[in-house]
């Protein structure tokens, strides 16, 4: 992992806790070592053993309202000290101080204890909770509840309330469980919160959640928080999962565009006559290198999946290792003109593949995209993906499995598509060559060119899209029971 250093020198300090002010003693050299947990132009957060520390940086005119409002670092630090006095877990503050010129603040600085052996809950969710049995995952959402609903009886509404803004402790050592994070946005009521300050800040985070927990996990959540199954607290409910996916799909666009732009995981770049999108990733760069210069070449070389006069696919060999490239053929000036001010059927995948991810529906990982224009008249256009090695066709694996499990791969069919339509996701195709099984028992979907994400949960169109895959469940040999039991699973996540 990077290290970097930060500076303390010019640094007037606040605040020192007892414990600080001897750790600020040894660091006469006035800098602090440690590794870059997080960094953007504003600010960085590092990582020295024991110790995390925080700099903000100012420059514009957020300086003069930063001089006359306050720091963000030296405010978190100030609302984790009225957290603390509640009862409220936070992280131990150790110190904050300003940096000024001129009577303006520059920067300043928060130095909090680390919590030792804890996780984000984003990493708990998706490393931990999926492999947790029934029972566990009923003591978890209890206590999480319980959490929130603390937070909320305290009047505490966290303006940035997402599972990467809680840590996880280890067998709740702390009394709760968990750890609040980042709160320089926290807004302090007098009272507990109202049904729609609730309402609106469980939104937030349960936009997050909702990709993980299924529908019976999200109502056993709300129960543990106090949410009584009356006509009000269906209303809440309602109100509650509306609120809750318009958020998800604002923050997931968001994300998603983000894959279209130059940033910390993706990269934009105009080589050799292509706009080239990609995921910065050890390795893609020599890929980029020796592919640009004739895409065909490789193209011609792999194992061809599908020769269309439309779409050309195939396994291609890149620097030792397996991928799958798709092109998409310029057929003729009218399609040149039609697609001159839009994205290509490529760069279209590309983006719905990666709002895919952010809802948690599992697919090869897209890795580049090129599109190739001269005037603005598109020509052809690449997608490159993971390639899956021991994946293999469903309608081609499936006469070979026995009862057992093609149960348990229709139960894990129903909640995966389920999911993908909770949330608005329409794939298009979802046929069962489209769909691959590996060893382990794995899906993915594949084939992406008339996926989209819809903004509302349209029921026709959810319909539309299960209709195809209901057709090779109906011709492969099956049984009514099977049918029925997938059907189940998939209302138990799409209703």
């Amino acid at each position: 992992m990077k290290t970097e250093e930060v500076s303390l020198h010019g640094i007037k300090w606040h605040f020192l806790d007892p414990a600080g002010s001897p750790l600020l003693a040894v660091l006469n050299e006035s800098r602090l070592d440690g590794e870059v947990v997080k960094k953007n132009v504003k600010r960085r957060v590092l990582r020295q053993p024991g110790i995390f520390v925080k700099e903000v940086r100012y420059r514009g005119l957020p300086i003069v309202f930063k001089t006359l409002l306050g720091g963000t670092a030296c405010q978190e630090g100030r609302i984790n000290l009225e957290l603390a006095k509640t009862g409220i877990p936070v992280p131990e503050v150790l110190a904050f101080g300003t940096e000024k010129k001129f009577g303006f603040i520059r920067r300043d600085l928060l130095l909090t204890r680390e919590e030792l052996s804890c996780k984000t809950l984003h990493a708990f969710l998706f490393g931990d909770f999926p492999g947790m049995t029934a029972s566990e995952k009923h003591r978890f959402v209890q206590s999480f509840a319980g959490f929130m609903r603390m937070l909320h009886d305290n009047g505490v509404f966290h303006n940035d309330l997402h599972i990467g803004n809680i840590l996880k402790v280890p067998g709740g050592s702390n009394g709760h469980g968990f750890v609040l994070l980042d709160n320089d946005r926290i807004s302090f009521k007098k009272r507990p919160l109202t049904t729609a300050e609730k309402s609106d800040n469980l939104a937030q985070l349960l936009s997050n959640l909702w990709t993980l927990a299924d529908r019976s996990q999200r109502f056993r959540f709300l129960k543990a928080y106090g949410v009584k199954l009356d006509r009000e607290g269906r209303h809440f409910v309602d109100e509650l999962e509306t609120k809750a996916l318009r958020h998800l799909r604002k923050i997931s666009r968001k994300k998603a565009r983000q894959s279209l732009e130059n940033n910390r995981r993706f990269a934009k770049e105009k080589r050799k006559g292509f706009t080239v999108f990609y995921r910065k990733k050890r390795g893609m760069e020599e890929i980029l290198d020796g592919f640009l210069d004739d895409p065909d070449r490789f193209l011609e070389k792999g194992e061809i999946f599908k020769a269309g006069n439309t779409v050309r696919a195939a396994k291609v060999e890149l620097n030792g290792k397996y991928y799958f490239l798709k092109r998409f053929n310029c057929k003729g000036w009218r399609y040149q003109l039609k697609n001159a001010f839009r994205r290509s059927r490529a760069l279209r995948s590309w983006l719905v593949c990666w709002g895919f991810r952010l809802r948690g529906i599992p697919l090869p990982q897209p890795l580049m995209c090129l599109e190739e224009r001269r005037m603005r008249l598109l020509k052809r256009s690449y997608i490159l993906f993971e390639f899956i090695d021991d994946g293999e066709r469903l309608n081609g694996v499936w006469p070979e499995l026995g009862a057992d499990r093609r149960k348990g791969i229709l139960a894990r069919l129903g909640l995966m598509l389920g999911r993908l339509h909770f949330f608005g996701g329409i794939h298009g195709d979802l046929k069962w060559n489209n769909i691959l099984v590996n060893r382990r028992g794995d899906l993915f979907l594949t084939d992406f060119d008339g996926s989209r994400i819809v903004a509302s949960r349209n029921k026709r169109r959810k319909k539309k899209d299960l209709e195809r895959f209901l057709v090779d469940l109906e011709s492969a040999p099956s049984t009514k029971t099977e049918r029925e039991f997938f059907l189940k699973c998939w209302q138990r996540w799409s209703s």
